[in-house]
């Protein structure tokens, strides 16, 4: 598939930062509230209050200041008419099919491949992954028809922390409920059920296979379930947050599942590092070594990968903010794996100055 063509590879995407484009903390707070007002006319009335004022003092400002402006502007325009579709279930305007909106994308992918693969590494390829990374913050920002809702794919990053400040927010209010029942459901374990449960699951028969599973299901306990059980009005709130928790994380699983198609995350990782003189250095010493070693060439490609990894380390000083995704951590992963394999070949110790946290460390 053109997805996996990359000398990288096909990625995870379960990074931890996803190129989220918006303060996500800022979103969380305000999806999780239980009366369920969800950017309602009251919450768009005051971001556009906000930005009202902050235009008008920013219009006293010098014109540095006035494009810094107008780029916060546009984001956040482009954030509420993201969200348009998505908070709108009566609108007939569908989202856009994934493909179809990642055709842009691809065509500037394309292209960056393109240098790359007739050893074009100059500043004509650093300009294509530059375009690579603008069409994918585009793409990030397009409402994409997932079922019946359409959802932007940076919404992806809010979802997962929204799941994890209504889960503890959930265990705050109904944790020792919880603990209580699934206390009572253990005692409900039988001696044959326990049993199987200390064998390991490919030792276990198949009469054993059932117990464990059956133990299991006894040990599942919903915060729905909790919910029920709690006096009120402590039953109303879990039940809101047991409800906006639901919709976090079905509307996580369908942004993950249409980023894992185009390899979002990847790509994402790839563009930032590939946009830098720094990172298309790194890019060009790792093709360089991996020809060598597929030459038999170690030496060569032992110091190749040298190369490569400080190229990767002087991105990181330059360029910190990168430090904190995972993504482009994994690709120097993937380097550093075939360093090891290269000396390992050659019978030589690894240098603990090419390790992970080496390499992405920031201070020069």
């Amino acid at each position: 598939m053109f997805f996996a063509t990359s000398r990288l590879g096909s990625r995870r995407n379960n990074g931890l930062r996803e190129g989220s484009h918006l303060d996500v903390q800022e979103i969380t707070d305000e999806l999780i509230h239980p009366s369920r007002i969800l950017f309602t006319e009251e919450v768009i009335l005051g971001i556009c209050m906000v930005i009202t004022g902050l235009l008008f003092a920013f219009s006293q400002m010098p014109e540095p200041v006035l494009s810094t402006a107008a780029t916060g502007k546009t984001i956040v325009n482009r954030s509420l008419a993201s969200f348009g579709a998505m908070t709108n279930p009566d609108s007939s305007e569908r989202g856009a099919l994934l493909m179809e909106a990642a055709k842009p994308m691809f065509t500037a992918l394309r292209q960056a491949q393109y240098l790359e693969e007739h050893r074009d590494y100059g500043p004509a390829a650093v300009a294509a992954w530059r375009e690579v990374a603008k069409q994918l913050d585009d793409l990030a920002f397009q409402p994409i028809e997932m079922g019946q809702k359409n959802l932007p794919l940076w919404l992806y990053d809010a979802e997962r922390s929204r799941i994890e400040v209504l889960e503890a927010k959930l265990a705050a209010l109904a944790g020792p409920y919880r603990d209580t029942i699934l206390h009572l459901r253990q005692q409900a374990i039988t001696s044959e059920q326990a049993a199987a449960l200390a064998i390991p699951a490919e030792q276990r028969t198949t009469e054993q296979q059932q117990d464990a599973a059956a133990v299991a299901m006894l040990m599942s306990v919903s915060w729905e379930a909790v919910a029920e059980v709690l006096p009120e009005p402590a039953r109303s709130e879990a039940r809101s947050y047991c409800h906006l928790l639901r919709e976090a994380q079905r509307n996580a699983t369908a942004l993950a599942s249409h980023r894992g198609i185009i390899n979002f995350a990847h790509w994402e990782a790839v563009a930032a590092a590939a946009s830098t003189p720094e990172g298309m250095r790194a890019r060009e010493a790792a093709a360089r070594a991996d020809r060598a070693r597929d030459a038999g060439d170690f030496e060569a490609a032992q110091a190749a990968y040298e190369e490569c990894l400080t190229a990767w380390q002087s991105v990181f000083i330059e360029h910190p903010e990168l430090k904190q995704d995972i993504n482009i951590a994994e690709c120097v992963a993937e380097d550093i794996d075939a360093y090891q394999a290269v000396l390992s070949e050659r019978g030589q110790p690894f240098d603990e100055a090419f390790s992970l946290p080496n390499v992405i460390r920031t201070d020069s």
